[in-house]
């Protein structure tokens, strides 16, 4: 995939566009010549509104660049210009692009920049070819912390001393997201949307995130089990088993009638169930629309009357009747193969 750059945008309440000449009014009055909106920057203040006009000449130019980002943030109900959020190559070889912006002091605290960072970052791993996304920030700014985890950013540490910008040499904390948490994270609400649409109950429980069974120490109501994302010759699988059953890979093999059976790649874990390690889910299937993964349910499993699932999100759980569970399956298409392990 190559990158296609600067587009318009949209959001509920903001359009992301591309800036013009004739936006150098509504940026000099805005942010861009306020040293409190600009005092966590790398650039000074703007003293004229024809130095505005100059810079925007500059990047009108840029503009033609698959790999130039840079959007104006625009209000849609009062078309007015609040600030700027741009996305720059951090590192071809990893794919990673680095954001940053800046808004305008009337337009802090109500949400803005963080769903104009949600967008971007939509927008740089769906239609871009990017791998991670990640943002810096003086530590003396936890707004700007704040509004990259409301994005769905994660918090990674903090760099001493190694930020210069307008209050000097400051500490630098980062967060980051990489693809495969997007498209997980993208996919929890997807699983959701779908259920509710279907009218399918079930029981939502939090809890802390775990990435094996034997980190579970809390209590679930239906049968605990555990899935298995294999990989064939030519053929993915899911297997659901009991949570205490070992898991014969030979067994199932010639069950299949596959030569060998291996755990599939975390790759291939995001591509076809949009899921992570940890959180491997037959509800992930929803997503596989080729069929190209074949589920296998163990047989003990049909007599059970309750049965949980992450929604792959490893920090909750849903719990199904088991008959709910089967109507799911059938809704998406997904037939299990019923087999004694």
């Amino acid at each position: 995939m190559e990158n296609i750059g600067t587009i318009c945008l949209q959001t509920q309440r903001l359009k992301l566009r591309p800036l013009v000449t004739t936006d150098a009014r509504q940026m000099f009055n805005h942010w861009a010549s306020d040293p409190k909106a600009t005092q966590y920057l790398n650039w000074k203040p703007y003293s004229t509104i024809k130095d505005v006009e100059n810079n925007l000449n500059e990047y009108q130019k840029n503009y033609v660049d698959s790999d130039y980002f840079f959007w104006g943030i625009e209000e849609k109900t009062t078309q007015q210009l609040v600030g700027t959020i741009s996305a720059n190559i951090a590192d071809k070889t990893t794919k990673t692009a680095e954001v940053g912006y800046c808004i305008g002091q009337d337009w802090w605290n109500n949400g803005l920049t963080s769903e104009a960072l949600q967008e971007v970052i939509s927008y740089l791993f769906e239609k871009n070819d990017f791998e991670r996304v990640e943002g810096f920030y003086d530590i003396e700014n936890p707004a700007s912390k704040k509004a990259m985890q409301k994005a769905g950013m994660t918090y990674e540490g903090t760099l001493r001393k190694r930020l210069v910008n307008n209050r000097g040499l400051v500490d630098k904390g980062c967060c980051a997201i990489v693809k495969k948490e997007y498209l997980s994270k993208k996919a929890e609400q997807q699983i959701f949307h779908f259920l509710d649409k279907i009218a399918l109950s079930y029981e939502l429980f939090y809890h802390k995130a775990v990435y094996t069974m034997e980190e579970i120490d809390f209590e679930l109501p239906g049968t605990k089990v555990k899935n298995l994302f294999l990989k064939g010759k030519n053929t993915f699988y899911l297997v659901i088993l009991p949570e205490k059953k070992r898991a014969p890979l030979k067994q199932i093999a010639q069950e299949v009638e596959e030569r060998h059976l291996s755990f599939a790649s975390d790759q291939k874990l995001s591509q076809f169930l949009h899921a992570t390690q940890g959180a491997v889910s037959p509800l992930g299937l929803l997503f596989d629309t080729k069929q190209q993964v074949q589920l296998i349910i163990d047989k003990q499993l049909r007599s059970t009357e309750k049965i949980g699932f992450h929604p792959n999100q490893n920090d909750q759980t849903l719990v199904f009747s088991f008959p709910d569970f089967l109507t799911f399956l059938e809704k998406i298409n997904h037939p299990p193969k019923y087999m004694s392990i």
